[in-house]
């Protein structure tokens, strides 16, 4: 049988097509694992690559394009993984495969599969087969009875008696592999690894977690069974593939890694001295210094903590239960032993007071810093939690979805969401104590001034007392009496700025200039690709150059800030230099920051409109009286690409 393998159309963090994640998805390279070892052919299809690639445009054509792929593939059946944010993907390109292939058969599986078979099969006819939980072993039986629909001796199975019918039938059972080990070794060849230009290759280290959180699906999927591949195996896997492709950094996934303190050592004691490194996730609770030195020596290189709310009453209630005294120490041990972190934090919780949030961001505002990446999610129902049983029938929707969820391109598809709210949980939220608006500002608000980057967030919390609740709180009544209604974004964060501060302040050129170089910390000098000057050709200002009236010298702005003693005060303004105009150019996650003189300025803002070099040498010997630019002027602006062809 000829398979075809569809991954996820998960959107990225902050919606950039290229920031699309390619990695290979490690559940579907398990299933043609197991599918291959019973003699099918595998392909594995991954939607975010055609995207990123260009190959796909996202827009109304996404879901018919997708399908004639798939049909041109000529696959004998296709399956499609799925989580809630990618689900409106599968039911669209699904559905019109059905409609040219009625007999193709159609499987899904994964988290949300798993939790909603029933109502999925019942409200979406183009769905056959749901895989229920760990299909690794099951899979196989279910490819071999599909010809007949013949399933009930697999268990965990649900499936549609026959193509286009009503019918629904399911097996019980919760597969489970209880020896990871035992499991063949995935070949990543399924994806052009060399090809997707990756930093780091993820492994599966383990399933599973053990713990009782109220408003996560995992525990459920894994049916609350902690399990994690023996240091042996995890070695013998980072060497095939360093082996095979020349990786050597590479991602333990499995959400609670360190739960097993016993069973870490014994892998960072086998991996220590391999020249890997490595990242992963655990709980705070689950780790300890010396534990954390161990895995330091053996290579780990970050950690992701998901510490979900600041505050110790709802760590009660959405039953983390994490001792929040543990958050400093435990991030500033990591981080003296050259771990970095991210610590990860929810809002939108239904019983979450303004209090609560206060707390939750006041620590995540404690958690800035160069070597921590701290993160505020917005809360997303989800089927299988205890959160979302208890309050599946309150949820509504005001259209601001998830920022992972899939985007909507068809005109159908805010009606599919709207008519099935008990299967697009992620595009609907819990009603909560404080309005909605309170929780939203929040995220968008975070991340507004996360894009400075750590060291330029972490300076503007000293102009609200250190308090990142505070600066949200401010920021909030701004927004509402001049901007209402409108979500906070970097220019609106800008302007709050200069509205506190004053638009001369030094903090205001510090967070301008901090996001158009992306956050990022130092100043480089931009590396860039000779371009000769073409003089039958007009020139415009390069999209990637800004220039900045009126700004500090933001590069020594920063060196006093690194080198302060007082690490609650800002800068007194006798201590920050002139003002100048400025020229910052962002390439490639490099850029470079120069002080202009004026007529360079003047010069150079006749470009903002596409000319001809010398139409602006005689512009310019017009106004100044004096002769005019010589040709070699020009060609260094080109050189350096500060002006470049303009666009036709």
């Amino acid at each position: 049988m000829k398979l075809l393998l569809v991954d996820n159309l998960v959107m990225p963090e902050d919606g950039s097509l290229p920031m699309l994640d390619v990695h290979p998805n490690l559940g579907l390279l398990a299933l043609a694992a197991a599918a291959e070892a019973a003699h099918h052919t595998v392909e594995i299809y991954d939607p975010k690559r055609s995207l990123k690639w260009g190959q796909l445009q996202y827009d109304s054509t996404l879901y018919e394009r997708t399908a004639a792929e798939f049909l041109s593939r000529r696959p004998d059946a296709v399956g499609f993984t799925t989580l809630g944010c990618s689900f409106l993907f599968a039911v669209n390109v699904a559905a019109i495969l059905k409609r040219h292939e009625p007999d193709l058969p159609i499987l899904l599986g994964g988290p949300h599969a798993t939790m909603l078979d029933r109502q999925i099969l019942e409200h979406f006819d183009q769905f056959d087969v749901i895989v229920r939980h760990e299909a690794d072993e099951t899979f196989p039986f279910v490819l071999e009875g599909l010809e007949l629909r013949r399933f009930e001796a697999i268990p965990g199975l649900t499936w549609r008696v026959s193509a286009g019918s009503s019918g629904v039938r399911s097996t019980e059972g919760r597969p489970k592999v209880e020896n990871l080990d035992s499991l063949p070794i995935m070949s990543y060849d399924h994806y052009p690894v060399a090809e997707l230009n990756l930093d780091l290759l993820r492994i599966e280290a383990g399933r599973g977690c053990p713990f009782m959180c109220t408003f996560c699906s995992t525990a459920s999927f894994f049916q609350r069974s902690f399990r994690l591949k023996s240091a042996e195996r995890l070695v013998k896997e980072l060497d095939i593939l360093h082996a095979r492709y020349g990786f050597s950094d590479f991602k333990l996934d499995h959400d609670m890694f360190t739960v097993n303190r016993r069973k870490v050592l014994e892998f960072c004691e086998a991996v220590k001295g391999r020249g890997y490194s490595w990242r992963a996730s655990a709980r705070l609770d689950c780790v300890d210094e010396e534990l954390l030195e161990k895995m330091a020596e053996s290579g780990c290189a970050s950690l992701y903590f998901g510490i979900e709310t600041g505050s110790v009453r709802l760590q009660e209630i959405c039953k983390k239960h994490l001792d929040l005294n543990l958050v400093r120490p435990m991030l500033e041990a990591a981080r003296n032993f050259g771990i970095e972190t991210t610590a990860s934090f929810i809002t939108g919780y239904p019983e979450e007071e303004r209090q609560d949030q206060d707390d939750t961001l006041d620590m995540l505002g404690s958690c800035i810093h160069p070597s921590c990446l701290p993160q505020l999610h917005m809360l997303a129902p989800e089927p299988g939690t205890e959160m979302y049983t208890r309050r599946r029938d309150t949820i509504e929707y005001d259209g601001y979805g998830g920022r992972y969820n899939a985007l909507l391109v068809s005109p159908t598809d805010e009606q599919l969401i709207v008519k099935n709210p008990e299967i697009f949980q992620t595009y609907y939220y819990y009603p909560a104590a404080m309005p909605r608006s309170r929780y939203v500002f929040a995220v968008e608000a975070v991340d507004a001034f996360r894009n400075a980057g750590p060291i330029v967030f972490q300076y503007l919390l000293r102009g609200f007392g250190g308090r990142l609740s505070s600066l949200v709180g401010q920021f909030r009544d701004f927004a509402e009496s001049t901007n209402p209604g409108n979500r906070p974004d970097c220019s609106m964060a800008e302007e709050f700025l200069k509205w506190k501060f004053g638009s001369s302040h030094h903090v205001v050129s510090l967070y301008g200039y901090a996001v158009r170089a992306g956050g990022s910390q130092e100043t480089n000098v931009s590396a860039s690709t000779s371009h000769s000057l073409d003089p039958a050709s007009p020139y415009q200002l390069s999209p990637q150059i800004s220039i900045l009236h009126d700004y500090y010298d933001c590069a020594y702005l920063l060196d006093r800030i690194k080198r302060q003693q007082d690490r609650t005060q800002l800068l007194d303004e006798s201590e920050v230099g002139e003002r100048s105009t400025y020229l910052h150019k962002v390439s490639n996650k490099e850029f470079s920051y120069a002080r202009i003189d004026p007529g360079v300025e003047a010069i150079l803002g006749l470009f903002e409109q596409p000319r001809y070099c010398a139409e602006v040498a005689e512009l310019v010997a017009q106004v100044t009286g004096m002769p005019k630019l010589d040709a070699s002027f020009f060609d260094d602006l080109a050189q350096t690409e500060i002006i470049v062809p303009a666009m036709a």
